[in-house]
């Protein structure tokens, strides 16, 4: 993904996939580059796929210059971020891929 310093981003999205850890592996092979991925392994059967881009990925990159430990944040990404993502089923997020509309 490529950053740039554009202060006037205005579209964007903050997506959350839920699937199981092999279901995430095989999506996220096949995102766009224009998103930044984070896999967070909540259970051992249950993996979140959080994807951002345009001003949530400027929002992102904001709240780690703040708080340095990006573990942290990975880990609580809602709580940090203070919004809800887009909720998506590894079904309907295989068929918006195969759409090319995700």
């Amino acid at each position: 993904m490529d950053i740039n310093n554009s202060s006037n981003c205005h579209f964007g999205s903050f997506k959350k996939i839920v699937g199981t850890s092999w279901q995430i592996d095989k999506i996220r092979n096949r995102v766009p580059k224009r998103y930044l991925t984070i896999a967070v392994k909540k259970k051992p059967d249950k993996t979140s796929l959080y994807l951002f881009s345009g001003k949530h990925f400027n929002k992102l990159i904001k709240v780690a210059k703040k708080n340095c430990n990006f573990i942290e944040i990975r880990q609580n990404v809602e709580k940090f971020m203070k919004e809800t993502p887009k909720k998506l089923s590894y079904e309907k997020a295989t068929k918006k891929l195969e759409k090319g509309k995700l």
